[in-house]
C-alpha cells in the first residue's frame, strides 16, 4: 500500500510539472518520476488516487428493496459516480447497510447529500401514500403498493435529470477502485424484488410517478453540483 503522503507529493509534483516555467516544470517532473520509480507507482495508481469514497447509511438490512437501488442509480447517473451497497452490523449485532459512492471528491460528497435528501423524501411520500390505503387491506398488499409507488417515484424524479456521460475508461477505473477497496468481498447486491402488480395496484404507480416528478435535487452545495437538479 502506497502511503497517502507519497501519493500527495507525487500529485503535487505532477501539477507543478505543468508550470509555464520550463526549469521549474522539469525539476518537478523528475521528482515525480523518481518517487514513482521508488515506490512502484504507475499511471493507474495516479488516476485511482484522484478518486474518493463517501458513504450514505440506510436502514435496509441485507436485502434492501429495489427502489433503494433505483434511487442510487439515478444519483450516480446525475453526478458521474458509481456506488456499491455494503451490509454492516452495529455493536448490537443489528444489520444495516450503506452505499459507498465512488468518484471525484466533490462529486461523491454531493451524491451522498442528494441521495440522503431524496431517500428521506421518497420514504416520507411512501408512508403518506400507504396511509391513504384502505385499512382493511392485507399488510402484503400495502407493501406491494408501497413498493410500486416508490419505484414509480424514482422514475418520476428521473425526468428532471440529465445523465452525466461516463466513458468506459472511467467506469473501469471505478471498478478497479472498488476492487482494491473490497477485494474478494465485492459482490453483486441482492435486492428485495417487488411482488407482481395487480390491476388495482396501478393507481400506486400513477401516484408515485406524480410525486417523484415534483422532487428536485439540491443545487449550490459545491461547485460540481448539477444546475439541472434543484430541490424545491
Amino acid at each position: 500500500m502506497i502511503p497517502d503522503r507519497i501519493m500527495r507529493k507525487i500529485q503535487r509534483c505532477l501539477a507543478l510539472s505543468q508550470s509555464a516555467n520550463a526549469h521549474e516544470a522539469g525539476i518537478a517532473l523528475r521528482q515525480a518520476q523518481a518517487l514513482m520509480g521508488e515506490y512502484g507507482v504507475n499511471q493507474e495508481d495516479i488516476a485511482l488516487s484522484d478518486l474518493d469514497v463517501a458513504m450514505a447509511e440506510i436502514s435496509s438490512g441485507m436485502r434492501p428493496p429495489r427502489y433503494v437501488r433505483l434511487l442510487e442509480s439515478l444519483i450516480s447517473q446525475s453526478f458521474g459516480t458509481s456506488a456499491v451497497y455494503v451490509p454492516c452490523r452495529d455493536e448490537a449485532d443489528r444489520i444495516y447497510g450503506r452505499y459507498e459512492f465512488i468518484g471525484p471528491r466533490d462529486a461523491v460528497a454531493v451524491a451522498v447529500y442528494a441521495y440522503e435528501v431524496l431517500l428521506r423524501q421518497l420514504l416520507r411520500d411512501r408512508r403518506t401514500f400507504q396511509g391513504t390505503l384502505n385499512k382493511r387491506l392485507k399488510r402484503l398488499t400495502k407493501i406491494r403498493r408501497g413498493d410500486a409507488f416508490a419505484e414509480a417515484w424514482v422514475h418520476g424524479a428521473a425526468q428532471s435529470v440529465t445523465p452525466m456521460a461516463m466513458s468506459d475508461d472511467v467506469r473501469e477505473l471505478h471498478r478497479k477502485y472498488l476492487e482494491r477497496r473490497h477485494g474478494d468481498q465485492l459482490g453483486t447486491m441482492a435486492v428485495r424484488e417487488p411482488r407482481k402488480l395487480k390491476q388495482h395496484d396501478l393507481h400506486a404507480v400513477q401516484a408515485g410517478y406524480q410525486a417523484g416528478s415534483e422532487a428536485r435535487l439540491s443545487a449550490g452545495v459545491t461547485a460540481t453540483t448539477r444546475e439541472e437538479l434543484t430541490h424545491g
